[in-house]
């Protein structure tokens, strides 16, 4: 199920910015209930509330850039420094806020009334995307197969490699100079010599460290550092 939140605090745009969603969506034969579902939401705290208890609950996010008494690019970014990997397209009267909203990645930044040729091939991508995402290999470690997903990063483990997921790390015989190349084709980076890295699990980068949502930091070595940013800002869009 593609679920999507849309929050904004004027209940008249609210209820058109959810009718062109679902007009995009049915348009490509999506039906509301069984392909997706959208929830309203008219000011930032009750999303930020559901989010903190699932960060997983939506995988689009249709903000407004000026809430009442909030700002939906800070919501944003409370929202990625909180580990929510939902897409995020802004609707808004004001452009002049475009630049602030970089930090935050956003899929679209739409200007109301909302341009629906805009919506439809941001949500397009966004839906294409995630159907790829759960077509992923899996790494098979004797009789285990483990998917690519569950896996946070891999190490090199003398002539092995360490392959690790959530509170787990398992021997793989294999070296990681033989994966590499294949990992690489899948969403993982090299952040080091002796790291790969699962980009869906990274959630902060610094020059020398990145942190991942299982909470702990990898390496960034100068040699990798501008290809593993390029890849990860582009993981987010």
């Amino acid at each position: 199920m593609y679920r999507i939140a849309v929050c904004e605090d004027d209940p008249r745009t609210a209820e058109q910015n959810k009718t062109a969603a679902c007009h995009v969506l049915e348009g490509k034969g999506r039906a509301q209930g069984r392909d997706y579902d959208i929830d309203v939401f008219h000011a930032a705290q009750p999303l930020m509330e559901r989010l903190a208890k699932d960060p997983g609950a939506y995988q689009l996010l249709l903000l407004d850039i000026q809430l009442e008494g909030d700002n939906g690019v800070e919501l944003a970014r409370f929202l990625r420094e909180h580990q929510v990997k939902a897409s995020i397209i802004y609707i808004t009267d004001h452009p002049g806020f475009a630049l602030d909203s970089f930090p935050t990645y956003p899929l679209e930044y739409l200007l109301k009334p909302v341009d629906e040729a805009r919506l439809s091939a941001a949500l397009d991508w966004d839906w294409q995307q995630r159907q790829e995402r759960k077509k992923r290999p899996v790494l098979r470690v004797g009789g285990r197969a483990i998917s690519l997903d569950e896996i946070a990063y891999l190490e090199t483990s003398g002539r092995k490699t360490a392959v690790h997921t959530r509170g787990e790390r398992i021997e793989h015989a294999v070296p990681l100079s033989k994966l590499k190349e294949d990992f690489q084709k899948q969403g993982f980076c090299l952040s080091h010599f002796s790291y790969l890295v699962n980009l869906s699990h990274v959630t902060r980068v610094d020059r020398d460290t990145l942190t991942l949502d299982t909470g702990e930091s990898i390496p960034v070595s100068r040699r990798y550092y501008q290809d593993f940013m390029a890849r990860y800002v582009e993981s987010l869009k």
